[in-house]
């Protein structure tokens, strides 16, 4: 495994660990064969397509947990392959606008694909919307029983509920899973579920549960070695994330443990290594991020006073270096805020 990857997984694990664990096809396909669908078994997993760059950024700029997907899908009766659009929505928290959210990203991609048949054809006269399937992926622990409904957020809606779109998308909502679903239906994908699920618990349970699902990724196939370790790195991005810092080499150290095999456990110590240095490398970067921060906006309050707060705002979301380096300097001889080139 790439370096790279571990590295994003460590430096973006609050954020984005289950998007980047996403991106990978076996894992799509295990999150959705928790659906327990049968549109799910017409799907071609095996090659599904990330959709990367202009798109998402243009379309859905807002939000960054969304991820879009294609896949080969062939229905019953239809005699050419269709590609089927999948939009998986993670939430960490329950959303009441997320009917409205759906429809909105829907509707994107049917007018992504309308600007693609304009590329190569003089009008809109044949075209044929290949079909969008959604699915929303709650990890958080709040109850969310529900998605809803547009017309729920409608003010006295009944009377329009005819005239209202109706979206039913496909609800995987992880702690409300049954017993059992996760090992028996979700593949390598669901046995790292279960420890998101109980990244909780007290202590000694997330150890054994922890020790479990270890054992279980052991038993990969070596051809899905790459992955495996994906999975593996979100384990020790999970414990050092989730758990509390007197509790993390003691866990890191369970993952080891429960190896049963010489390469395996080999593997392990030097992921750990590998992710261990990234920590601290991460650690001793936000330490000198949040330096300069409080730096510069004592700077900018002792010269100009209180601070708007989108500039505040600004300032303390930087992530450059360089540029509260280049604040700084401004700050210290510019003659009002706006010559500093903070505002948004």
């Amino acid at each position: 495994m790439k370096r790279s990857w571990q590295k994003e997984m460590v430096r973006r694990f609050p954020e984005n660990g289950v998007k980047l664990l996403l991106e990978n096809r076996l894992n799509v396909r295990d999150l959705f064969f928790l659906t327990e669908q049968e549109i799910v078994t017409l799907i071609d997993f095996l090659r599904l397509k990330l959709v990367r760059g202009t798109f998402v950024g243009r379309d859905y700029r807002h939000v960054e947990s969304d991820i879009v997907l294609t896949a080969p899908y062939r229905p019953e009766g239809v005699l050419r392959r269709l590609w089927l659009y999948l939009l998986i929505e993670h939430q960490s928290e329950p959303d009441p606008l997320m009917p409205l959210r759906l429809l909105e990203y829907v509707v994107q991609i049917f007018k992504m694909q309308q600007r693609e048949w304009l590329k190569g054809h003089r009008s809109l006269a044949g075209l044929r919307l290949q079909p969008v399937l959604p699915l929303v992926f709650y990890t958080g622990t709040e109850r969310w029983e529900s998605i809803g409904d547009v017309i729920d957020l409608i003010e006295h809606g009944a009377p329009f509920r005819d005239v209202t779109p109706v979206m039913k998308p496909l609800f995987v909502n992880l702690p409300a899973l049954p017993p059992g679903r996760l090992e028996s239906g979700g593949g390598s994908f669901g046995q790292v579920m279960r420890l998101v699920r109980g990244r909780n618990l007290p202590a000694e349970q997330f150890g054994s549960l922890l020790e479990q699902v270890t054992t279980a990724l052991e038993a990969m196939p070596a051809a899905e070695r790459m992955r495996r370790q994906e999975l593996l790195s979100y384990l020790y991005a999970l414990v050092y994330h989730e758990r509390q810092e007197p509790e993390h080499q003691a866990f890191h150290e369970r993952i080891e443990e429960a190896a049963q095999t010489g390469p395996f456990r080999g593997d392990l110590t030097a992921m750990r290594q590998t992710i261990a240095d990234m920590l601290k490398a991460e650690g001793r970067k936000e330490g000198e991020l949040r330096t300069r921060r409080e730096v510069l906006l004592r700077l900018l309050r002792n010269r100009f006073g209180e601070l708007p707060a989108p500039a505040e705002r600004r300032v303390k979301a930087a992530r450059d270096v360089a540029q509260l380096r280049e604040w700084f300097d401004r700050a210290s001889t510019a003659a009002t805020l706006e010559d500093v080139g903070i505002a948004p």
